[in-house]
């Protein structure tokens, strides 16, 4: 599981402005086909070292058939190995260029991607598996992608220039085979082992990286794919272009490349694609955006259901006492915030796993609207600081709601807000807030000793819990223990989840666009978007 926590903005009117001024100079230079500073980095030169795609056009254009991606937020590093990489956009990103085992379609459901489906095994007692790559798989360099790719990877999550997630890694006793044919081996049963390699854990070319200096290697993003993209060319603060991987083992890929353009502003957003200077939008989590979408003439939209998303408020069990953390809790009115906020674009939150399996519909631990504690758990409080990072729109009415909602019994809470990369990497770990409002993507079969286990290194383990390695253990192997732990989490006030948003995509004259609320950004079968022409 990774984090992601939300936007809060101190000038939002300032920024608009400035936004919207940015975003008609990003269609002039794409209407006008030279490319012009979107290709460029800040020197005049590719800041990516991959050199443009073949089949690109001639003085720096956009190769034909180009689509143009309007994204929220500007990946902070394309380094796999920089914490700053792992944010939804970054990870997003490096996903397309660097393969995974498996990924989640729309419906929950964990497909192989660089394993082949027909070929995984699994052994009746859970401790191992097995399974191939797909036939032909390699890197874009023609190096075959083999098992020794999976050793060298899981030996650098292990090691210190690692700055995803390890939660799960330590299960994973032994990966053996030599070529294609790989067999997992887990310290006990370990059902949700798909999640190894996959999401935000890529594959990494051990022929490119062995025996090099990770932290030095790829300061501007890998220069060796093995999914259906590659990096090319990336201006800091605009724009990140995916261009074709020819190469690509799993089928044609058909448009020639994806720019990727930054646009903070949901209005902008907007409005350049419905100029047609976006081909693609994929608008942040705020209200009828469905609707306005759908307005616009000639404008496509997918929509999923909500899925592996959430938002989640995470308290700080080191600085902000049991009874204190439940009255915050009891201040979010989850229902509201779903028909108001999200309006009806997503569901209120009833388990950090959804429908818990094996218990009734709504049975879950968090299906109260409220926790509705006593108000008095907050009288007398000293300062609270809740974070969040500056992504999500929606954060800064949620952090007014409990600010206020505080402000009767006495207590003051205050809103911190900084960059994606800097909240999970700095504020989150090191215990730096009171209370956090996160952004989650789970895995459909959840590690949950990832999360609350002791001993985690998991980045969802922000809580910094004890005791709870037990509960954890259990109910990653039975389902029905999911709820006690829930309710232990519940009862001592760690994370209360708030509501799971669908996922949205909009698109003018672009076949093969679908929203998918488990998918790591709006790349769900990237590969497979084409133009039209309309």
């Amino acid at each position: 599981m990774s984090i992601r926590p939300g936007r809060l903005r101190a000038a939002v009117l300032a920024v608009g402005v400035v936004v919207v001024g940015l975003g008609f100079s990003i269609g002039a230079c794409l209407r006008d086909g030279s490319g012009g500073g979107l290709a460029r980095g800040r020197n005049g030169t590719s800041t990516s070292s991959t050199g443009p795609a073949a089949g690109a056009a001639p003085g720096g254009a956009l190769p034909v058939g180009t689509l143009r991606l309007g994204v929220p937020e500007e990946p902070a590093s394309l380094d796999p190995f920089d914490p700053k990489s792992r944010t939804v956009a970054g990870e997003g990103l490096l996903s397309q260029v660097l393969p995974q085992l498996f990924r989640v379609d729309p419906a929950g459901r964990e497909v192989g991607w660089l394993a082949d489906d027909a070929s995984v095994r699994a052994a009746p007692d859970g401790t191992s598996a097995t399974f191939s790559f797909r036939t032909g798989a390699h890197w874009s360099d023609s190096a075959p992608i083999t098992a020794d790719d999976l050793r060298f990877t899981l030996d650098t999550v292990r090691g210190g220039a690692w700055p995803g997630p390890r939660a799960g890694y330590d299960r994973l006793t032994a990966v053996e085979g030599d070529g294609s044919s790989v067999t997992f081996r887990f310290a006990g049963p370990f059902p949700g082992w798909r999640r190894l390699f996959s999401g935000a854990d890529f594959v990494l070319p051990a022929h490119r990286l062995a025996g090099r200096d990770l932290r030095a290697e790829w300061k501007q993003g890998p220069d060796v794919a093995g999914g259906p993209f590659r990096l090319g060319p990336v201006t800091p603060g605009l724009s990140a272009r995916l261009e074709r991987n020819d190469g690509w083992w799993g089928g044609p890929v058909k448009s020639p490349a994806i720019e990727v353009l930054v646009v903070p502003d949901v209005r902008t957003m907007e409005q350049l694609l419905g100029r047609r200077e976006l081909d693609i939008a994929w608008p942040p989590v705020t209200s009828n955006r469905v609707g306005r979408y759908r307005a616009l003439a000639g404008v496509d939209v997918s929509v999923a259901e909500p899925g592996g998303a959430f938002e989640s408020l995470v308290a700080n069990t080191t600085t902000v006492p049991v009874e204190r953390r439940l009255a915050y809790f009891g201040l979010a009115n989850r229902d509201r915030f779903v028909d108001v906020l999200l309006a009806g674009e997503g569901d209120r939150a009833v388990s950090l796993a959804g429908p818990v399996a094996g218990s009734a519909a709504g049975a879950a631990p968090w299906a109260a609207a409220g926790l509705e504690p006593a108000a008095g758990g907050l009288k007398g409080a000293p300062l609270s600081t809740l974070v969040a990072a500056d992504e999500d729109e929606l954060s800064p009415l949620v952090g007014r709601v409990l600010q206020q909602g505080a402000q009767p019994s006495g207590a003051t809470l205050e809103l911190k807000s900084d960059e994606s990369s800097t909240v999970d990497g700095t504020w989150l770990p090191d215990g730096r807030f009171d209370l956090a409002l996160v952004r989650t993507v789970a895995w459909p079969e959840p590690c949950w000793s990832c999360w609350f286990a002791d001993a985690s290194t998991g980045r969802g383990n922000v809580t910094r819990v004890t005791g709870l390695t037990a509960l954890a253990a259990a109910a990653d192997t039975d389902p029905a223990a999911v709820a006690a732990l829930e309710a232990r989490v519940r009862a001592e006030g760690l994370m209360l989840p708030l509501w799971r948003p669908r996922a949205v995509l909009a698109g003018r004259g672009v076949a093969g666009l679908v929203a998918n609320s488990w998918s790591l950004g709006p790349f769900w079968l990237a590969e497979s978007w084409a133009p039209t022409g309309r």
